[in-house]
């Protein structure tokens, strides 16, 4: 019900009267007096983007799902690792390849290296260490997304009485052939 200074949207109402679905449309009201002002608390899809931008796990605890936020740091904690661990390696096979001797083998963490190997192996932990940067980048970003979509889902209603039944039925109509078919019921 709209009072004064208020305005309403139109929203769509669903209805069951004797197991048939009904559909409404409320029109807006609109009030001409803008002499007030609703100060009611607005859940802002920006305000947990911002905040994960910030820091990461933050717009989750703005939106109220705190089991996400291990999982975003969990998941950032790992590739972070993987850099950390890929950027190590992929030194020590660098400064091997760049200040050894080609008639001798290089000895990287406890094992012998050949000279003509070891570009290989600081090609390939650098390509690992970059993956995982693009990794944590990636954690980063699902992280201000799925802030930004939850603040938007906020409000929405999703009952407890939501129901989807599929039936098998067999249908049969005058002179013609039986047909197998599916029933569909929707309960709201």
């Amino acid at each position: 019900m709209a009072g004064e200074g208020d305005v309403c949207h139109a929203q769509s109402i669903f209805r069951h009267e004797n197991d048939s679905l009904v559909y409404g449309v409320s029109f807006p009201v609109i009030s001409l007096q803008a002499d007030r002002v609703d100060t009611a608390r607005y859940h802002s899809p920006r305000k947990a983007l911002t905040f994960s931008a910030i820091l990461p796990g933050l717009g989750q605890v703005y939106n109220g799902k705190y089991w996400k936020i291990p999982i975003v740091y969990g998941a950032g904690g790992a590739f972070v690792y993987f850099f950390r661990y890929n950027q190590i390696k992929y030194k020590k096979f660098r400064d091997a390849y760049v200040n050894g001797d080609p008639q001798k083998e290089a000895f990287i963490d406890g094992r012998y290296y050949s000279y003509d190997i070891l570009p290989r192996g600081r090609d390939y932990y650098r390509r690992y260490r970059d993956l995982s940067l693009l990794g944590a980048g990636l954690i980063y970003l699902l992280n201000i997304v799925d802030a930004m979509i939850d603040a938007h889902f906020f409000y929405y209603d999703v009952s407890e009485d939501l129901s989807l039944r599929l039936e098998p039925v067999m249908l049969k109509e005058g002179l013609q052939p039986a047909t197998v078919g599916f029933q569909v019921h929707i309960g709201f």
